[in-house]
């Protein structure tokens, strides 16, 4: 009912009166899942199919342009600063796990999702590496040297290892 896989038979079927109280109390499971509020918007659709539609555009987080600019402006502005690099790269981390389930991405053609990853990846690394700190540009000219280019998570590691020897030299 709520995908519309189960389509409401024509009214002079005697399967429709089965179809239409099946379909009305699925309608009512959606309702009384909302507030009074909430639910006052959806009460005059005739199917269960159109109030799911109808909610998921209104409230889905799919492609919800607002919450993928907010947490773009989040990541264009993040650095270091005074966070661990761990802590800074786990903050990095949950920004794009949130952007990676808000945006919508359907590829026709598995060459290309796989050529999307690739250029993401490179572009996640680059961000980790211009938001570190100003004292790690040696650490930063090193991995982006290492042809190919390592994963975001291999340049971590790489970073962390590589202050953890400044630190038992220092």
């Amino acid at each position: 009912y709520i995908t519309g896989t189960v389509v409401p038979p024509k009214e002079s079927s005697a399967k429709y009166r089965t179809w239409k109280a099946e379909n009305h109390m699925v309608m009512s499971w959606l309702l009384n899942s909302m507030t009074i509020e909430m639910g006052e918007n959806f009460i005059y659709y005739q199917t269960t199919k159109e109030i799911w539609d109808a909610t998921r555009e209104t409230y889905s987080n799919k492609d919800n342009t607002s919450a993928i600019f907010e947490i773009k402006g989040i990541l264009h502005d993040l650095r270091q600063g005074e966070m661990t690099i761990t802590d800074y790269f786990n903050a990095l981390m949950r920004y794009w796990q949130q952007l990676d389930m808000l945006e919508d991405i359907k590829w026709h053609c598995p060459e290309d999702t796989q050529q999307y990853k690739k250029i993401l990846e490179k572009e996640r690394i680059y961000k980790f590496l211009l938001g570190l700190n100003k004292e790690l540009d040696e650490v930063r000219g090193r991995i982006l040297s290492i042809k190919p280019l390592v994963s975001v998570k291999s340049s971590l590691r790489y970073v962390e290892k590589k202050v953890a020897r400044r630190l038992c030299w220092d």
